[in-house]
């Protein structure tokens, strides 16, 4: 007798395979179009900043490594943008982009001081990262806009459109399985695992009133190539797992008492 998938099974097959092909070939194609793979990430947060009616007057990056993603955030912005990481190249500051040397624990600046905040791929290397974005939150002026985004630990794959070699990218997934079954699939254990939508969500809810997933237009946005995969992982209610990655805002709105999550 043979087995026939049903219509779900042959949706999650097709979403399964399709996301092993994007993981081994998008990073490639961005190498051959020679971007530095930012580009889209300032455009996505550009437009986020609009759908809030936020036009900020002086941005954050927490986490802005050697200040080439600043360098977009400001083109996209139009605002002058601070750049902050325990270690910086001070050759990445141009006029209107300035970079410092701070812990994201403890930010060296007054309270509401930023109207927009960039955080990406950074509180899973953060030691007590409760402490960061309580910090991200004080910094921000009343009705600010804040954008978070890290590894998703609950992926089945990870590392989808990095700059890196298929190769890399097989032996870096294979490395984190043998973190997993091995107990030392944490971000306190050296991994920088991330964390899983709702983990990211509650850690945001803690200091902010209103935290809302954007993984899935990033995505859409991203990869518009692969549009049916995302929106039939998300119908399945399967993207929490097959998302590399998972991006939220969050703001200070006033909401109908407590923090809101959607």
């Amino acid at each position: 007798m043979s087995f026939v998938p049903a219509a779900s099974d042959r949706d999650l097959l097709a979403v399964l395979g399709a996301m092993v092909a994007a993981t081994l070939a998008v990073g490639v194609g961005a190498r051959r179009r020679g971007t530095s793979g930012f580009e889209f990430e300032a455009r996505f947060f550009g437009g986020l900043l609009r759908d809030a009616r936020v036009a900020p007057r002086r941005m954050l990056v927490v986490g802005c490594g050697e200040g080439v993603e600043v360098d977009h955030l400001a083109r996209e912005v139009q605002a002058p943008v601070v750049g902050l990481d325990l270690a910086i190249d001070p050759r990445g500051e141009r006029p209107g982009v300035q970079l410092l040397r701070a812990d994201a624990r403890h930010l060296p600046f007054r309270d509401g001081a930023f109207d927009a905040l960039y955080c990406y791929h950074v509180l899973e290397h953060v030691p007590g990262p409760a402490a960061a974005v309580a910090e991200a939150r004080r910094v921000l002026s009343r009705g600010g806009f804040a954008f978070f985004g890290t590894p998703n630990r609950s992926r089945l794959v990870g590392y989808v459109g990095g700059r890196a070699t298929a190769w890399e990218k097989l032996r870096w997934n294979a490395a984190d399985y043998g973190k997993r079954l091995t107990g030392r699939w944490s971000n306190e254990r050296g991994a920088h695992a991330g964390f899983s939508e709702p983990e990211l969500a509650r850690l945001l809810a803690a200091a902010f009133t209103r935290v809302e997933s954007v993984s899935l237009p990033y995505y859409l946005g991203k990869y518009p190539g692969l549009e049916g995969m995302w929106r039939t992982s998300f119908r399945l209610g399967l993207l929490r797992f097959l998302a590399p990655s998972v991006y939220f805002r969050a703001t200070d709105g006033v909401t109908d008492g407590g923090p809101r999550i959607s």
